[in-house]
């Protein structure tokens, strides 16, 4: 009997392995079909048909639609993808749309990230969300920030600021501003898009690539959840530090928010957020973009951890695939799309990917 206890701990990896891989109903797999190639956000809904459940998946190439994909015992209909038109002007576009949450049965919100790009040029397009009607098919898109940095000014708009918000509005400054220098020097010739590539993506300015609606006795809370910049220390609590941020939003018709959440990702941000009747669900990723092997999570704390001034722990689930960015929970199942990369002439350099992990 001594001679086998050697082999217990690979026993029980091979068991431990074996409960791992059943916990992900579809392995990672091709999502859709070009023009959908860099799926970023996801929003189950009811089918356009009023029959059945869709996975709405937003594409942060895509600027006036997003795309559909039926839903049946927990399995996605990956082939079936239909484009969900946003009826947006022929002036009008919504582009990096990284997040999505249903405010109601008739209204969906597609949220920009309201980021800088590569060279950290501030784009007005990106910093806007759209309001969608469904039984109207309309968007209403509010423009949010009108300049080229985003600063407390225009996310708290004047609103008296306490000392987590006031150090929220520290982080959010001081990375949009170094930011600004890059994109100033890039103005003035000083530097080439290309040589600001890699300094724009170690400030990690404002990028916001999450969205959660919560409905409670009261109303409809929406919270933003960021991916940049990190909050580097709590006010009251210096010992946290590196914290993922979260913005209440006062109301759906204005970027603008009357306070913040902290949540400790390990030092990760937030690429997504969804929610089940106890819990707040979080893909976590690094806030920058990175070339080695990038380490994502699945994440999720208490909703009512949001009422409390403290940081939120959250407990990890399992790891995710490199650029997991879309997340749809329903019940014991997560939906997660995974980002690819845009092409031409009809096909996508690399496709949009999925996968399907059954909750504990």
């Amino acid at each position: 009997m001594q001679k086998h206890k050697r082999f217990f701990p690979l026993y029980f990896a091979i068991i431990f392995t074996t409960l791992t891989v059943s916990d992900r109903l579809a392995a990672e797999a091709t999502l859709g079909h070009f023009p959908l190639c860099e799926a970023s956000a996801a929003l189950l809904v009811t089918c356009p048909s009023g029959k059945g459940e869709c996975l709405l998946v937003g594409d942060n190439e895509q600027k006036k639609k997003l795309y559909l994909f039926p839903v049946k015992d927990q399995k996605l209909d990956f082939d079936k993808q239909s484009a969900f038109n946003l009826h947006l002007q022929d002036d009008e576009e919504i582009s990096d749309i990284e997040a999505l949450a249903s405010v109601s049965d008739d209204v969906i919100l597609a949220f920009a990230s309201h980021s800088r790009n590569t060279s950290c040029e501030g784009k007005k397009d990106r910093r806007q969300f759209g309001k969608v009607t469904l039984s109207k098919s309309e968007t209403a898109v509010v423009d949010t920030l009108r300049t080229k940095k985003v600063t407390c000014k225009h996310l708290f708009d004047n609103s008296v600021l306490d000392a987590p918000m006031k150090a929220t509005c520290q982080a959010i400054d001081a990375a949009d501003e170094k930011a600004a220098q890059i994109d100033e020097a890039v103005q003035a010739n000083k530097l080439t898009k290309d040589a600001a590539k890699a300094d724009c993506n170690a400030v990690n300015a404002y990028n916001a690539e999450g969205a959660v609606a919560i409905h409670t006795p009261k109303g409809t809370d929406v919270w933003i959840g960021l991916r940049a910049p990190l909050l580097p220390t709590h006010p009251s609590q210096p010992e946290k530090k590196n914290l993922a941020i979260l913005l209440h939003m006062k109301d759906i018709t204005d970027y603008t928010f009357d306070r913040v959440a902290f949540v400790d990702l390990g030092g990760r941000g937030v690429r997504d957020l969804s929610s089940d009747a106890t819990s707040i669900w979080v893909i976590a990723g690094p806030p920058e973009d990175r070339k080695e092997p990038e380490k994502f999570e699945l994440r999720r704390f208490p909703k009512s951890a949001l009422d409390k001034t403290e940081v939120i722990n959250s407990e990890f689930i399992q790891p995710l695939p490199s650029s997991s960015e879309g997340l749809a929970i329903s019940q014991k199942t997560a939906y997660v799309v995974i980002d690819g990369e845009m092409g031409k002439d009809g096909v996508c350099k690399k496709s949009a990917g999925y996968e399907i992990v059954s909750l504990p």
